[in-house]
């Protein structure tokens, strides 16, 4: 969700540098960089040990899930391409779902702040007891779908969503920022969902088929 199908990561450095700042600690771009993918309980727990104990993790989420929920119920910035990409998934009559690392009151926010939305499930933290980077939450999306993990196509930006897609048994589209990914039989990389046309993911399909078929 976040920095995939949401321009969220800009809100999210602004939201922990202001909150860190206000705790004492000049929060840097590697912090960020640091944190990416989540999930938020790890996060905490590294924004604790800057803060050196001075805020408990439990309390550092539960600001963060606040002020995230806050400014993502009002405004969603969508990355380009995701609506469209999402709206032909649908049209194509293919199910999809949104699965992020983002606890479930900011998904609930983010779903209340798009006026068109297409997923028939979603899936956030503390919906199961593992999230990213274990695949549990992609196979718990699968089986809400009631589909084959293995047939399903995951997208994914940060290298911790990356290992769970990757762990799950999907064929998985990376779309990196930050980071470097190396492609693989079952893992492609692109630099935008405007890239993706409707040919591509039958493309994709069809790649996919013929490595299961190895």
């Amino acid at each position: 969700m976040d920095g995939l199908f949401l321009d969220s990561e800009p809100q999210w450095h602004e939201a922990e540098t202001v909150m860190m700042r206000e705790n004492g600690y000049d929060w840097k771009p590697e912090d960020q960089l640091h944190c990416l993918g989540g999930p938020l309980s790890r996060v905490a727990e590294y924004m604790s040990s800057c803060l050196q104990g001075r805020k408990s993790p439990a309390q550092l989420e539960e600001m963060i899930i606040s002020e995230m929920t806050e400014r993502l119920s009002k405004k969603v910035p969508l990355m380009p391409g995701a609506l469209a990409i999402s709206k032909a998934i649908q049209l194509s009559g293919t199910k999809q779902g949104l699965v992020s690392a983002s606890p479930r009151p900011i998904v609930d926010g983010v779903l209340r702040g798009m006026s068109e939305k297409y997923f028939d499930v979603t899936v956030g933290a503390g919906d199961i007891e593992r999230t990213k980077p274990f695949p549990d939450p992609y196979l718990h999306a699968a089986k809400l779908l009631g589909v084959d993990i293995a047939q399903s196509l995951i997208f994914e930006d940060s290298p911790t969503g990356i290992t769970a897609a990757v762990a799950s048994g999907a064929f998985v589209v990376a779309v990196p920022h930050y980071v470097q990914v190396q492609e693989q039989p079952r893992l492609k990389v692109i630099s935008s969902f405007e890239d993706i046309t409707t040919a591509d993911l039958e493309r994709w399909s069809e790649i996919n088929q013929r490595e299961l078929g190895r």
